[in-house]
């Protein structure tokens, strides 16, 4: 064998042997973001939010994701295949108040799409 070719396939092997590294953590389609302005999160809309996820027949996947030292997290749905991202999201903002006096709450969406409730002046 010429040394090329023996060098080659030493190559490939090595590529063919080398771990495939871990995908991480799972993407998320929708995320719902609870915050809170010192008094904890808004738990009656958190609440609501989570009956719905629970029933929605779209989400292959929703994983909360704790951040804050009152409650705060983020609500992470991802999306069967198929399924469309856009229209969870509309469904989801639908649910946020236009403004929150008890806790603000924000959404992110596909393609950049974002809402965040008014906070109290």
């Amino acid at each position: 064998m010429r040394p090329v070719a023996v060098l080659l396939a030493l190559g490939l092997s090595a590529c063919v042997a080398a771990p495939v590294a871990d995908a991480g953590p799972a993407r998320c389609d929708v995320t719902i973001k609870f915050g809170s302005y010192g008094a904890g999160i808004d738990h009656v809309l958190a609440d609501k939010i989570a009956a719905a996820v629970k029933a929605d027949s779209d989400i292959a996947r929703s994983e909360r994701k704790p951040w804050g030292r009152e409650g705060e997290f983020d609500q992470c749905l991802t999306m069967k295949p198929g399924r469309d991202a856009k229209a969870a999201y509309e469904r989801y903002r639908a649910m946020l108040p236009s403004k929150n006096l008890k806790a603000p709450t924000s959404i992110e969406g596909p393609d950049g799409l974002r809402f965040e409730t008014i906070a109290p002046m």
